[in-house]
Order: C-alpha cells, then sequence, then structure tokens
C-alpha cells in the first residue's frame, strides 16, 4: 500500500537509495505469520483471548541491539505466562 502521510524529503535520490536497499532485505514478517495473526486478533475480538501488547512508542535505529530486543520479549513473555494463569485464556 502506498504510504498516505510522508514528511517532505530533502534528497530525493538518498531517499531512493534508502528505499531500494531496504526493498532488498527479507522480510520482517511471512505471509503465514500474518494470516495467523488475524485469526488470533479474531480470538480476542470474540472474547476467547488477551492481548498484550508493549515496547517502545519510538526508538532510534541505532539503539537497537539483540540484547535490548531479547530483553524485550523476555519480559514480554514473561508478562504473558502471568497473564495466562491468572485469566486461563490464551495471551
Amino acid at each position: 500500500m502506498p504510504a498516505a502521510q510522508q514528511p517532505e524529503w530533502p534528497d530525493p535520490e538518498a531517499l531512493r537509495d534508502v528505499i531500494a536497499e531496504l526493498e532488498s532485505y527479507p522480510p520482517l514478517v511471512f505471509a503465514g505469520e500474518c494470516d495467523q495473526l488475524r485469526a488470533r486478533l479474531a480470538s480476542v475480538a470474540q472474547g476467547e483471548a488477551f492481548l498484550l501488547q508493549g515496547g517502545d512508542c519510538a526508538e532510534a535505529f541505532d539503539a537497537v541491539s539483540a540484547e535490548q530486543i531479547r530483553n524485550k520479549l523476555k519480559t514480554l513473555l514473561q508478562m504473558g505466562a502471568v497473564l495466562t494463569y491468572a485469566g486461563s485464556v490464551p495471551v
């Protein structure tokens, strides 16, 4: 889908280069994962599961490391385990 709200980039050529580089990377998620997410969100909407969202509101790309990501995921997994036990529904 086209990006509807974009800032005015001062250097269109640099922007094209960055977009081309990003497009060369493998996807962050795969189609099957999107389908699974839709099914799980439907369970949440029907009251059969609980949605736990967490993370930074904004972060700089240079402030992200494997260790920081691992620590955030560990915290979210621990929170999910507590909520699963307390609520008796999938998280």
